[in-house]
């Protein structure tokens, strides 16, 4: 699935302003605050073009958008006059930015992607690199290893917002929970995103994780939480406990 900077809302609170809107997957928060004040409140069914994507702790969340196809409200509509020659030159000017905005956006698409299919590494947004010319490695001693050499991860391995696009691309189903196990559903394993250390049982630093050892029916308990320079923990209990590997990098 290609990722796309054009949501459709699906739920909306007018006395709350503000609601969701779907798209590439993924369910996002959105106030009317960001939309650039349009003439009319939005609507479940509306299109938005989203300019910026963000996310925080309660997750996804539209940054900056506008409504496709409603005009905002000129300096003159905030005012309470009514001026129908000026609202028309402005909503001109809105559809004329908002057709450049998504012929640039489209190019950049273009040449990220073809950029992506010409290098045999993808950098993540978390630091580290998915290499695709390796072989499919699932187990805790492999995959470490790997991590610990490369200070990447398998080609197998994609993060949890790649998982849940492809298992709606590839079930045609709305993702729901990681009930199911993505090694034998999807052929890929969970891995690269950030872990928070929120409990503090590791030492002070900036760690990523990644699931090892699929075998039952979803991705089970089982965990690598790494650093660079081979600082890798194992935990079979989901972060309850942890050891540390003692891995070093190959010569």
């Amino acid at each position: 699935m290609s990722f796309t900077n054009v949501v459709t809302i699906i739920e909306w609170n007018d006395k709350k302003g503000f609601g969701f809107a779907k798209g590439n997957g993924v369910k996002y928060f959105v106030h009317i605050s960001v939309l650039g004040k349009p003439v009319r409140n939005p609507k479940v069914g509306d299109t938005i073009l989203v300019y910026k994507f963000g996310k925080n702790e309660k997750g996804a969340r539209i940054e900056k958008g506008c409504l496709e196809g409603v005009p905002l409200k000129t300096n003159q509509n905030l005012q309470g006059k009514s001026n129908f020659g000026k609202k028309k030159i402005s909503y001109r000017q809105y559809k004329i930015c908002a057709c450049i905005f998504l012929a640039i956006l489209t190019i950049f698409f273009f040449c990220f992607n073809k950029s992506f299919l010409d290098s045999s590494e993808k950098v993540s947004s978390v630091g580290f690199s998915y290499n695709h010319s390796t072989k499919q490695l699932i187990s805790k001693d492999e995959v470490a290893q790997y991590i610990c050499d490369n200070e990447s991860l398998p080609s197998n391995y994609v993060n949890k917002a790649e998982g849940r696009r492809l298992y709606e691309s590839k079930t045609g189903r709305s993702f729901n929970k990681w009930n199911f196990n993505p090694w034998i559903t999807l052929g890929v394993m969970i891995g690269g995103d950030v872990f928070e250390n929120k409990e503090q049982n590791l030492p002070v630093g900036i760690y990523w994780e990644a699931d090892v050892d699929y075998f039952g029916e979803n991705r089970g308990m089982k965990r690598l939480v790494y650093s660079k320079g081979c600082q890798i923990y194992y935990t079979n209990n989901h972060y309850k406990t942890f050891e540390k590997l003692n891995i070093k990098a190959n010569p």
